[in-house]
């Protein structure tokens, strides 16, 4: 069973580095999503191995992963903003603010910080749904949507779409369910989103081997 956890807290922390090794191999041009990308892989193995090797003691990594979380979010708004149209980078700039502010607010005032914020990592990652949602309504629209799976845009929403769409639910029932539950079935219910992300990644690798291949 340690080996099982240890296997699953590796893929954890650095299943980013699948992408990012095709990025440095591929040399994708210099466009802003990637830049992105690369900046929140390195955020995200900083937070993550930080929160299972430092702060790991007595449930004290939920903060870490409040951060991750509304990292995440910012990050992945942004970079889903780069395949969307011109007028709706004032909407979501608009949204980024107040969903930073209600991480803040449900961290400090709401849920706190000693239990995962179910409430706020939710909320987010049904905005980053309805996001790809969107993204995906508007290749339909468009005559060459038999080329779609060759457009790098496409595996990137894509990975976003499956990690959030995912997470949703997990998230919004995580904290209600670990209160509620043995320890160990909670380490269960995350391997769940360990998985997403290794998944999610994949596929932010098959993205990025397409931009390198236009």
């Amino acid at each position: 069973m340690n080996e099982y956890r240890e296997l699953f807290q590796i893929i954890e922390i650095y299943s980013p580095l699948i992408p990012l090794l095709v990025f440095f191999l591929k040399k994708p041009g210099k466009a802003v999503w990637t830049k992105l990308l690369v900046i929140y892989w390195l955020v995200y193995i900083s937070l993550v191995y930080s929160a299972t090797h430092f702060f790991s003691g007595g449930g004290n990594n939920h903060i870490m992963y409040i951060i991750l979380f509304g990292l995440t979010f910012c990050f992945f708004s942004l970079i889903l903003e780069q395949f969307l149209p011109q007028k709706f980078k004032i909407i979501n700039r608009i949204i980024i603010i107040i969903i930073v502010l209600f991480f803040f607010i449900n961290a400090i005032w709401g849920e706190g910080i000693s239990i995962f914020n179910s409430y706020s990592s939710a909320v987010a990652n049904l905005i980053l749904v309805a996001y790809c949602v969107y993204y995906y309504k508007l290749q339909l629209e468009k005559p060459q949507i038999s080329l779609v799976e060759k457009i790098p845009s496409f595996w990137i929403v894509s990975g976003i779409f499956i990690y959030s769409a995912g997470n949703t639910f997990l998230f919004s029932v995580f904290s209600t369910l670990a209160r509620n539950n043995p320890h160990n079935i909670t380490y269960d219910l995350w391997d769940i989103n360990i998985l997403l992300t290794l998944i999610m990644n994949i596929i932010f690798a098959k993205g990025i081997q397409c931009t390198s291949q236009k």
